[in-house]
């Protein structure tokens, strides 16, 4: 934790008090300076990353209610939970197509 001294007056004792949190940090960058003419390969290239953000925000959207329990969560979360859910799919795949789960139907799984 920062401290900061502040100035004594000649009556007052030292006291010590906390520096605003990242007050010590440089907020401000220099940003590089703009060009001055646009390229076209700049154009389509920040046309053609903004369409491909665009398209992963659209399919990870559909995924999000896909996936139960999947809304309200972090991207991360999100997709260890698509990624939990198409494994139980798989096993849930596996264990239907089994001989053992259908005895009653002489063991075959039945037409749908």
């Amino acid at each position: 934790m920062a401290l900061v001294r502040e100035p004594m007056d000649q009556d007052a004792e030292p006291r010590a008090t906390k520096k605003p949190c990242g007050a010590s940090r440089k907020t401000s960058k220099a940003k590089p300076a703009a060009p001055t003419t646009t390229s076209p390969k700049g154009d389509t290239q920040s046309l053609t990353a903004k369409n491909r953000r665009e398209k992963i925000s659209e399919r990870l959207r559909t995924l999000q209610e896909l996936v139960p329990n999947g809304t309200k969560v972090d991207m991360v979360t999100m997709l260890e939970k698509a990624f939990s859910y198409v494994k139980f799919l798989q096993l849930q795949v596996k264990v239907l197509a089994t001989d053992e789960f259908w005895p009653a139907q002489g063991r075959r799984a039945p037409e749908i």
